[in-house]
């Protein structure tokens, strides 16, 4: 078990533990939404009464009546991918790597302590949810109007920052508003391919959107006469 903690910043939420009044598990956020392939951390705190020991803690996941709770870092599924962290503070943490969809499941945290090897766990747990970006957006705009580019998630990210690419090139001249590209009076020079990412996750880049601008001609009848 590792002495130092990966420290984030999330808004506190109290889950109660199931070790009687004296116990307590305090997870720092009971739902995360993660990037599919970035890493992600949870984190809280716990107590206990004095003169107990603890022996051991772990993570596992889906606490399921009569099912076994086995420990991360041995299934099999996670070996690799977990690291576990504890600090004299009785704080936790755990941080998974490569996150993928089938990891969309209710974390928790278990402890087990010295008499009689009792064990409890605190519920109900962080919710982890799993999410990829991709960019919503008009295949054609025709120019003088205007378009609005969508970088789309399936649940709420934790406070993002999210960058915009043409033609692999990051954006910085162009309004951009929490998810969306606003794109004002589009000429031909709009045209390309678009994509978006998220800061600290740039890696993660989307799959490219192709915007085509079409062009808009007046016509004139010319007469003439000899």
């Amino acid at each position: 078990m590792g002495s130092r903690l990966c420290n984030q910043l999330f808004h506190a939420s109290y889950v109660s533990g199931a070790f009687g009044a004296e116990w307590s598990v305090k997870y720092n956020q009971q739902e995360i939404c993660a990037l599919k392939g970035s890493t992600v951390f949870m984190n809280g705190t716990f107590t206990h009464p004095e003169g107990l020991t603890v022996t051991e803690t772990f993570w596992f996941i889906h606490p399921v009546k009569g099912v076994k709770k086995t420990d991360l870092s041995k299934d099999p599924d996670y070996s690799g991918r977990v690291e576990f962290f504890t600090d004299d503070q009785k704080h936790f943490s755990l941080k998974l790597s490569d996150v993928m969809k089938k990891d969309e499941h209710q974390f928790c945290f278990r402890i087990i302590k010295n008499v009689n090897k009792k064990r409890g766990w605190g519920k109900p747990g962080v919710q982890l949810r799993v999410t990829e970006l991709h960019v919503e957006a008009p295949e054609e705009v025709t120019e003088g109007e205007t378009a609005d580019l969508t970088c789309k998630t399936t649940c709420s990210l934790t406070d993002p920052t999210f960058i915009w690419y043409k033609n692999g090139r990051p954006l910085t001249t162009k309004t951009i508003k929490n998810n969306q590209l606003h794109l004002q009076t589009v000429s031909s020079e709009d045209a390309g391919s678009y994509s978006c990412a998220v800061g600290g996750s740039q890696h993660l880049r989307t799959t490219a959107h192709s915007l085509r601008v079409r062009c808009e001609f007046n016509s004139f009848l010319v007469f003439s006469s000899k």
